[in-house]
Parts: structure tokens; C-alpha cells; sequence
């Protein structure tokens, strides 16, 4: 069997949900689909695992000489590290790259992999973030969101994404179809009111450009930030469109946070609404504020 003993945890998350997701549901690989040769990987991250970052650093000052650090440690404290082992482990030979966006990394990740489609450089990809829970990010959380009450989590969220002419056995049916995205930005200091209208603005471009009408939606899906202000205005961006769109759900994923950013646990939001009723139409808004605050639609 081959060995773990040189694995972060990070690398295990992904490398564990991907094998559930191209495994199927029975565990039986030799009937999922397509052929894993032609797949390939997209792995949205924060920073990577911050434990192994940290802890090689920290070999640097504490080891004695002439070694100073674990070799075998050095590839997981790069950030594409986790996808490349994943890619390797799986045997996906298709394009492998590592997302880094920032709160938005979800959607950037997803994004990526959406235009790798189109554009003929994949057919199938496999589309995910993962968040560790570790000493260093609780470190870096308490910095970066001082008085925070949403406590930490961890996790890791994979889909399959294929294009419309993919074909293969064994695939069931689609979890949701992707159709558009939609980015904004809004001033750090805007005030709530501020940030609904333009978030509401966002929403009416994207249905406008895709010709969907609002009463064909089932269920607006929010994944929050945690901060109450800013979620009301998420809310109240949703809520006030006119026509109305079909009821509001905050995101399950609330209990938690993951890791220093929202990539998991915007996906967590989307599994959340989508697997509800497949059969009818999912709004997902996938709000993020940082720095500087945007909200990203699909």
C-alpha cells in the first residue's frame, strides 16, 4: 500500500474527498466515470496549510545541524502541494491548478474551472476548496477577525464539473446546472442600505443577462460572513429585489467557520440549497468582505 506517513492533514482532506466523489456513491471506482486520466483538478485554499508552513519554519531555528529541516516536510508547505498529491494519487492527468483568492476564492476557483471548460482545455474537472482548523490559523483568525463569534472549523468540499459534450458511465445526474457569474465591489465605509441596493443591482444584471425569470427560482441561498451587520445588508439585498425571488436560506454552515476565509464554507452553501430538491432551480449568493468587500453571484 502506498504510505501517509509524509501527508499533511490539508493533503488528506482533499485527497479523501476526492476519492468519495470519484468512487461514487457504492465505493466502487471501476464504475465511476469518466476515465481518471482525463480529469483534472482545481483546488481553491486560503494560503495552504498554515500548520505545515509554521512548522517548517519553525525546524529552521530548533533543528540541529547540518539538517536544520525534514525534507519530506518542504512540499507540504507549498500551496499547491495538496492538489498535485491529490492529482497523483488519483491518477487525474488532466490540468491541476491551485486557486488563491482570498475570501472570494471559492468562486474563483469555480470560475477558473467553468472557463477551462469552455475554452476546450478539460471536459471534466474536479472543483473544490479545503480549509485546515489548526493552531496557526486560529492564530491568524483571531487577528484577521477580532471579535468574531462564529467559532472555527475545518473542511473540504469537492464537485464535478463537466462540460455539456462530456460523456461517461456511471455519472448520475447533475447536482445543479453552473449558468453565470456576476462580481461587484462595494466601498469598505458603505452603509448597509448601500450595499443591498448594489447587491440587488448585481442580482437583476445576472438575471437579465441569462433570461432568467425570478419566479422560476426555488430557493436564494446566502452564504454569510458571520458579521451581523453585513449579513443584514446581504439579506436585505436579496429580500427587497423586486420581483421577489423565492425564500431566503442562510448558510447551515454558520455553526462554523472554516479556516481564515468563507471557500468551504461557500460551497457548504450551495450543497446545502441544492440538495433540498435537485429538480428546481438554486440561487446561490456567495457574499464575501474583506478588505475590500464584494459579493460574487451565480
Amino acid at each position: 500500500g502506498r504510505s501517509i506517513r509524509t501527508l499533511d492533514r490539508m493533503t488528506l482532506m482533499v485527497i479523501a474527498t476526492s476519492g468519495m466523489l470519484l468512487d461514487g456513491e457504492d465505493g466502487d471506482s471501476a464504475a465511476a466515470a469518466p476515465e481518471r486520466g482525463s480529469v483534472g483538478l482545481v483546488l481553491g485554499t486560503s494560503t495552504g496549510s498554515l500548520a505545515s508552513i509554521t512548522e517548517f519554519l519553525k525546524d529552521t531555528f530548533v533543528r540541529d545541524k547540518p539538517y536544520f529541516v525534514d525534507p519530506a516536510a518542504f512540499p507540504n508547505t507549498v500551496m499547491n502541494g495538496p492538489a498535485g498529491r491529490t492529482a497523483i494519487w488519483h491518477g487525474l492527468r488532466g490540468l491541476n491548478s491551485t486557486i488563491s483568492g482570498g475570501h472570494a476564492t471559492a468562486l474563483e476557483a469555480l470560475r477558473y474551472a467553468a472557463r477551462m471548460i469552455r475554452r476546450g482545455y478539460a471536459e471534466t474537472l474536479v472543483v473544490g476548496s479545503v480549509e485546515e482548523l489548526s493552531s496557526p490559523v486560529g492564530w491568524a483568525a483571531s487577528g484577521l477577525r477580532p471579535g468574531a463569534s462564529t467559532p472555527l472549523g475545518e473542511g473540504c468540499v469537492m464537485f464535478l464539473l463537466r462540460g455539456g459534450g462530456a460523456t461517461g458511465n456511471g455519472v448520475g445526474a447533475p447536482l445543479a446546472e453552473l449558468v453565470d457569474f456576476e462580481f461587484g465591489v462595494v466601498p469598505w465605509d458603505a452603509d448597509v442600505d448601500t450595499r443591498a441596493a448594489r447587491l440587488a443591482g448585481a442580482i437583476r444584471v445576472l438575471l437579465g443577462r441569462t433570461g432568467i425569470d425570478p419566479g422560476d427560482l426555488w430557493l436564494a441561498s446566502l452564504a454569510q460572513s458571520g458579521d451581523g451587520e453585513l449579513d443584514d445588508a446581504e439579506c436585505a439585498g436579496v429580500v427587497g429585489l423586486r420581483p421577489p425571488i423565492p425564500p431566503v436560506v442562510r448558510s447551515v454552515s454558520l455553526r462554523c467557520r472554516c479556516g481564515i476565509s468563507p471557500a468551504v464554507d461557500d460551497y457548504f452553501s450551495v450543497v446545502f440549497a441544492s440538495s433540498r430538491d435537485v429538480a428546481k432551480r438554486v440561487f446561490s449568493v456567495l457574499s464575501t468582505w474583506v478588505t475590500r468587500p464584494s459579493w460574487t453571484v451565480i
